[in-house]
């Protein structure tokens, strides 16, 4: 049955009906295909692989994306374009990789309809799978996904004019400033344009928001899961522990390419492989790559004078202009910071006892909670309230459980927490801010790999708000009837948000304020108000109760009386 499904499925989808479609720019003239989704027989028009700037190769290695000079013949826009270069064993990218893809309606009266861009990658350094996007196109929408550069050839920098670093913000910036000029002969109104990211791609959001490049160029904002939330909102913590122009003069030395001249490096590290290039980072530096500020430029050259984290916390900072929706998934370090293949690869124990040695330091680190007096006592508190007494993990439930626990404890301190603190620090600057927690219960991620756990993992809202089309990609299988409400319930909320600046009405989905910080929960409805409590209660745990206990035992005030009930959960009174 499911086999049947899927063929009538896929057939439907890519049926070609009628004449393709046309669309002609000032750079030449494209034609596209036309596909039906599932629940429409009104057709979405699909264009893959148009070019918004010229290939970034030979000497435009390094440097700002250019125009696109345009082509004579007519450009086929039937097929996805190669992704641009990045860590992993995949082959299918090319350096020639700066092309948006777009799905819209067919029109049947004159409107322009609303745009929403897409930025997706799962970090600066790697992508993510291919978006299909005709579900929320069939929504009444203008949909564009973007393909921009990442790894060292996006962030390569001299901390000069010539190798300035920050090119993927400089690709999405120019992506920008071409779907304002084109996006009309494909329907979609260039008054009306949503700016979303996931992961990296919605780091890249929060950084166009505070660019005085891209003020202008989009009206609402969709920031989903973003991957360096603590980067955004804690000044102390952003201090760079890593030299990226460092890092990319060693690279130039380790392919003999070091000299005195940057000219001369350039023009070296021009004449290198993509395989050259990316190995020499990969084998030697681990993820510590992202857009930095790039205030070391000419004040006319900058686009990113000062960080999101100060930005936000910059008292003269003026206030940001559009509206924005924001939030995270239940269970966001599976898939992200941790994974079976880690327990696979070292046993559950070693990954138990890295907790204890190197996560909870870490994360009091990243709390500011990492006072030499206090870290110790509130290491145990921490094993106490997320993981219990130590135990033999031999059957796959126990595994099962600590993997859990250890994914709970990273999700609740560095996601929930830090979501928390951000949204606080955008209702200051943004008068409609709205807030989701994403909680539904699934069971296979991005890429097709499944969890028996109970929880949204990194990338379930993804699946949810594209629906049939990507479930059928990474998992081989049709969605679940309740997948099915919860998606249509979030690519609702979605396209309200594109549409109208509001995902639901005031009383469906209040606005996020200070002093009334709403949270609207995803998930079944049966759920709500428990998911709610928790999540509540988790960042307390983080917010409120450790740095209590921080603060009192150093001052010397005598601590709280901790108990444990039956050795498996942590009380405390707030």
């Amino acid at each position: 049955m499911d086999l049947l499904y899927i063929w009538c499925f896929l057939l439907l989808s890519c049926l070609v009906i009628g004449q393709d479609p046309v669309a002609n720019l000032p750079q030449g003239r494209v034609v596209g295909i036309q596909v039906f989704t599932e629940n429409s027989l009104k057709p979405i028009e699909v264009f893959y692989g148009i070019p918004y700037a010229a290939p970034p190769i030979g000497r435009l290695r390094f440097s700002p994306p250019e125009r696109h000079t345009g082509w004579r013949r007519t450009l086929f826009a039937h097929r996805t374009p190669p992704r641009c270069p990045h860590a992993g064993n995949e082959s299918d990218f090319s350096e020639d990789c700066l092309y948006l893809n777009i799905w819209t309606p067919r029109r049947v009266d004159g409107n322009l309809l609303p745009v929403i861009i897409i930025l997706y990658s799962d970090s600066w350094f790697k992508n993510g799978v291919n978006l299909p996007c005709q579900e929320l196109a069939a929504e009444g929408l203008v949909v564009i996904t973007v393909s921009y550069r990442l790894h060292i050839l996006a962030f390569f920098t001299l901390k000069s004019i010539a190798a300035r670093g920050n090119l993927s913000l400089l690709d999405q910036y120019m992506a920008l400033i071409w779907v304002r000029e084109n996006i009309a002969t494909f329907g979609g109104d260039p008054n009306s344009i949503t700016l979303a990211g996931h992961s990296a791609g919605a780091d890249s959001v929060l950084l166009h928001m505070v660019s005085p490049r891209s003020i202008g160029l989009f009206n609402r904002a969709i920031i989903m899961s973003p991957q360096y939330i603590w980067k955004a909102i804690e000044i102390d913590n952003v201090s760079e522990n890593f030299n990226l122009e460092k890092i990319s003069r060693s690279i130039a030395e380790s392919l003999g390419c070091l000299s005195d001249r940057e000219s001369e490096i350039l023009q070296c590290l021009k004449g290198q492989s993509l395989t050259s290039l990316l190995s020499q980072y990969t084998n030697n530096w681990t993820d510590v790559i992202h857009p930095i500020p790039d205030n070391f430029l000419p004040e006319t050259d900058q686009f990113l004078p000062i960080s999101v984290s100060a930005a936000l916390a910059w008292t003269k900072s003026p206030n940001i202009p559009i509206n924005v929706l924001i939030g995270i998934t239940d269970l966001e370090s599976i898939n992200y910071d941790f994974s079976f293949e880690d327990v696979i690869r070292h046993g559950v124990d070693y990954l138990y006892n890295q907790t204890i040695s190197t996560v909870i330091p870490n994360l009091l680190s990243l709390l500011s909670l990492d006072r030499l007096e206090t870290s110790s006592l509130l290491s145990q508190i921490i094993q106490w309230e997320f993981l219990g007494p130590k135990m033999r993990r031999e059957n796959e439930k126990q595994i099962l459980n600590t993997l859990e626990a250890i994914a709970r404890m990273e999700t609740s301190s560095k996601w929930e927490s830090g979501c928390a603190l951000l949204a606080a620090r955008l209702a200051r600057r943004i008068s409609h801010l709205y807030v989701y927690h994403y909680s539904h219960i699934g069971d296979i991620d991005l890429y097709g790999r499944r969890f028996n756990l109970t929880g949204a993992m990194h990338g379930s809202e993804l699946i949810a708000l594209f629906g049939d089309p990507l479930m059928l990609q990474i998992a081989r299988r049709p969605m679940s009837q309740s997948e099915k409400e919860i998606s249509i319930k979030f690519r609702k909320y979605i396209k309200n948000f594109v549409a109208f600046g509001s995902p639901g009405s005031q009383k469906e989905w209040p606005r996020y304020v200070v002093g009334d910080s709403y949270m609207h929960e995803i998930c079944d409805p049966e759920l709500m108000d428990y998911n709610q409590f928790k999540f509540n209660k988790r960042i307390s745990f983080w917010l409120q109760y450790l740095p209590r206990i921080t603060n009192k035992l150093a001052l010397n005030v005598q601590a709280e009386k901790i108990t444990a009930n039956n050795g498996n959960h942590l009380f405390y009174d707030f």
